[in-house]
């Protein structure tokens, strides 16, 4: 499938992402949104209350309503998970999908919601960063020929299993005691290269002031020099890592008054920038980081869209 090109694209088929892509869509920007309205949180509301007009409706129906009125207008949707994402030298991000479709924006809106996921394995807080790590595009340089695992049994895993073979051979994937559930194209991949696949689970991640080992649920204890976190699909967290924008020190990405990171051309809203997780902050949030895109890309000062 050929590269295809946005205006911008979403990160995230919540709240916050159909509000975004209803403002950018009706502006004529050329909207992709990706993601799934089942993941979000919203999603397992039985009946929603507290947002204005849409009393008594379950949280799934007020997603589907909005991904509909967002294709109204015109914006593409995509049911599919977002594994990778670069800046490339001429400004524009390149995003690429589970299925390895590829497509390029000139603008991004992350709102996938929760900030990150973690493993529950003892040791993992304690040694991240001195060892446990999770983005392989920001930290796998430091482990050129050194033993790793990854942990995790989606795509997310596979795909950063992948772009650690520029680094290192010695890899196993582990899946912490879980299914795998990786796109068939993926396994294809990870089995011609000779990655390692198992179900073991890890008890401890131990070591000094740098991971050395992992204790195993079955007792053994196995050497690794660095383990790299994948559980689930790409958080809001993996993305500000992939692209250098600043998070708070609790993982959440810090934007300005217009929903602007710190990176130029990428905005985000909704649950991944912390606050009250609510539906109206969420559909004020992507209101605000969709108007500020229209007003990059179409270079005004002001915008209105009050119908």
């Amino acid at each position: 499938m050929a590269e295809q090109t946005y205006d911008t694209i979403i990160i995230g088929m919540g709240m916050a992402g159909l509000s975004a892509a209803v403002f950018t869509a009706r502006a004529n920007i050329r909207t992709l949104v990706i993601g799934n309205p089942k993941e979000s949180q919203l999603a397992y509301a039985q009946v929603v209350g507290n947002y204005l007009g849409a009393d008594a409706k379950s949280g799934m129906e007020i997603l589907e309503m909005g991904k509909e009125q967002v294709e109204k207008y015109g914006a593409k949707t995509l049911l599919m998970e977002v594994v990778h994402l670069r800046k490339s030298d001429d400004n524009t991000f390149l995003v690429k999908t589970s299925n390895m479709d590829e497509f390029r924006a000139k603008t991004l809106i992350i709102a996938t919601g929760v900030v990150f996921r973690q493993a529950g394995i003892k040791g993992e807080k304690e040694f991240l960063g001195k060892g446990v790590h999770t983005c392989v595009a920001c930290d796998g340089i430091f482990y050129k020929g050194k033993k790793v695992f990854v942990v995790g049994n989606g795509n997310l895993a596979a795909e950063e299993s992948l772009q650690l073979l520029a680094f290192t051979k010695n890899l196993t994937i582990l899946s912490n005691g879980k299914e795998f559930e990786i796109a068939e194209n993926l396994k294809e991949r990870l089995s011609k290269e000779g990655v390692k696949t198992t179900k073991d689970k890890i008890a401890e991640i131990k070591g000094n002031k740098f991971v050395k080992s992992v204790l195993m649920k079955n007792g053994q204890e196995l050497p690794v020099d660095g383990i790299f976190m994948a559980m689930g699909t790409a958080t809001a967290l993996f993305f500000a890592q992939s692209l250098a924008i600043t998070t708070d020190k609790n993982g959440f990405i810090v934007i300005d008054g217009e929903g602007k990171t710190d990176v130029k051309g990428v905005y985000a809203a909704g649950g991944c920038t912390g606050g009250y997780e609510q539906i109206a902050k969420s559909a004020g949030e992507g209101c605000k980081a969709g108007i500020s895109v229209i007003r990059e890309l179409k270079g005004l000062t002001r915008y209105a869209d009050q119908t």
